[in-house]
């Protein structure tokens, strides 16, 4: 990372700031004081106005800067049974510490019927983050993308200045941005990877400066954009899995080798259908489409059954994968046949794996990059812990937390690309004496137990919006969650009707790092 402390400040306290370190200064000595006899006093005085004058102008780069990495705040204990404190609504853009927790915390959307300024219209009633598996951030964390939704005047997504968390645009008239997801990797920062509404077209499009980068045509009309609302692309961007009710595809976005023509030639592989499931008794066509994703390989396919609206076995939170070899044929996985599954399908090794519900997948640093699905235990009967991660070689089960007193499981996010190793949770509120109670945590993904948690979500999650659904930034030292604030506040709360997004800060303030804030795009 290059210094970017500005050089008028470095030249005057002789250090500058790096992105690990906040160095302390050293005086300069007047040429005129330099033929001096100096004494111990006299070295003392010097230091100590030379420290002084350099904490002075260190904390002024302090205002403008970002903080630099490193986590505090969070509480470790696993083991505390925490009530949830009465903690009044936070006023919109206005820092708190938790009272409990000590991470700091914030609104970041704004009351009804608010402008928007410099953005166009007022804030909505339902103003908050996609879910838990859809990253809000974009890759350098300098973007952050929320919907404004119910009574506002201008509906379309914002973007906020990903610091300072101020609006700045909307996406312009030209992008059909009816299912997207940010572009994984910071070379393409401000292009997000979108399927169309027709469900015709997969594009990139750079939302800052309202160009379309690429374009493919889908073999296939697309029911679910991108994994219906929980689908992700790859790690590196370059995968992704198209699918309907019936069949799906998987398309080679950057292809790169010295056999492959690279981009715009088109790379999309053969059109799988799928074939019978047999979720329900009696029928084996039922096979609804929950949500399906590429796993961040790219070597496998995550197909999440859903219920149809009926009951059907180990609750539907079934789980089967695929593989995809290296000319994009996709085919069933088989796992190993003493992994443990669930239900009628504990003795099925081809593809399928351990329900869970609401789970994401993630590389695993502690199993030499394996691809992983974590999630909720969902096997009636089951005994072991409420986060659970799967390996998808294999199929293999790792419970990360314990079960003993633990509250019900919500959602999951392995949003955290740049901070591997740990997926975020929150659990079920009014759950009294069970630990992790209404609590948003992050869970290390080596089976150890360890936890950070970050605070309460406070709302009645009522409805489906005003569930937490919390997803982390890119380095994980942030959760943004949505709320309607209206449990748990004391005398300050706020309406189940009204829903807005917040954000847990656990970022250490003892160092920092200066990068100028994003700014708004030229108008067009």
């Amino acid at each position: 990372m290059t210094e970017s402390c500005p050089r008028t400040d470095r030249d005057a306290i002789g250090a500058c700031y790096t992105e690990q370190h906040m160095l302390i200064p050293t005086p300069r000595v007047p040429a005129a004081k330099q033929r001096r006899t100096v004494s111990p006093a006299h070295v003392v005085a010097d230091l100590l106005a030379g420290l002084v004058a350099g904490l002075a102008l260190a904390w002024a780069c302090v205002a403008r800067a970002q903080l630099a990495p490193g986590m505090t705040g969070t509480l470790t204990d696993s083991s505390r049974i925490i009530a949830a404190p009465q903690v009044a609504r936070p006023s919109y853009l206005a820092p708190s510490v938790d009272p409990t927790f000590r991470t700091r915390l914030m609104r970041v959307t704004n009351d009804p019927g608010t402008p928007v300024a410099p953005v166009a219209g007022v804030w909505g009633t339902d103003a908050r983050h996609v879910y838990s598996k859809q990253q809000p951030w974009n890759a350098t964390g300098r973007l952050l993308l929320v919907q404004n939704r119910k009574g506002a005047a201008k509906s379309s997504p914002i973007i906020l200045d990903g610091e300072t968390y101020q609006p700045l645009f909307t996406p312009c008239d030209a992008y059909d941005n009816w299912d997207y997801r940010w572009h994984p990797s910071p070379a393409h920062a401000n292009e997000q990877i979108a399927v169309n509404k027709a469900g015709t077209e997969l594009m990139w499009f750079d939302v800052v400066n309202c160009k379309k980068t690429r374009s493919w045509k889908l073999p296939f009309p697309a029911d679910y954009g991108i994994g219906s609302g929980e689908g992700n692309v790859s790690a590196d961007g370059r995968y992704v899995v198209i699918s309907d009710s019936t069949r799906m595809v998987v398309v080679d976005m950057d292809p790169r080798g010295p056999r492959l023509r690279p981009y715009p030639a088109a790379r999309i592989g053969p059109v799988y259908t799928f074939e019978p499931c047999s979720l329900k008794t009696g029928d084996p066509n039922f096979c609804p489409n929950g949500n399906i994703s590429i796993s961040p390989s790219g070597r496998y396919i995550d197909f999440k059954f859903g219920s149809g609206g009926v009951d059907c076995d180990t609750l539907c939170d079934l789980h089967r994968i695929f593989e995809v070899d290296s000319n994009l044929v996709i085919r069933p996985h088989n796992m190993a046949a003493n992994s443990l599954r669930c239900g009628s399908f504990a003795a099925r090794p081809n593809g399928w794996v351990f329900p869970l519900k609401h789970a994401d997948m993630a590389l695993d640093p502690f199993d030499g990059n394996e691809d992983v699905l974590i999630g909720g235990r969902a096997c009636p009967g089951s005994r072991i812990g409420r986060t659970v991660k799967v390996r998808l070689r294999d199929g293999k089960v790792t419970p990360l937390t314990d079960p003993d007193n633990e509250a019900s499981f919500m959602h999951a996010s392995a949003r955290n690309t740049a901070r591997p190793g740990w997926v975020y949770v929150s659990y079920a509120r009014g759950m009294f004496r069970k630990r992790f109670s209404g609590e948003i945590l992050a869970v290390k993904l080596d089976g150890s137990g360890r936890v950070e948690r970050f605070g309460h979500y406070h709302s009645t999650a009522s409805i489906y919006r005003s569930e937490a659904h919390p997803v982390p930034s890119p380095d994980g030292r942030r959760v943004l969650f949505a709320s309607d604030w209206a449990e748990d506040c004391g005398s300050g709360c706020g309406s189940k009707s009204v829903i807005n997004d917040y954000v847990y800060d656990a970022r250490d303030t003892s160092v920092v790092l200066l990068r100028p804030q994003a700014k708004a795009p030229r108008p067009r």
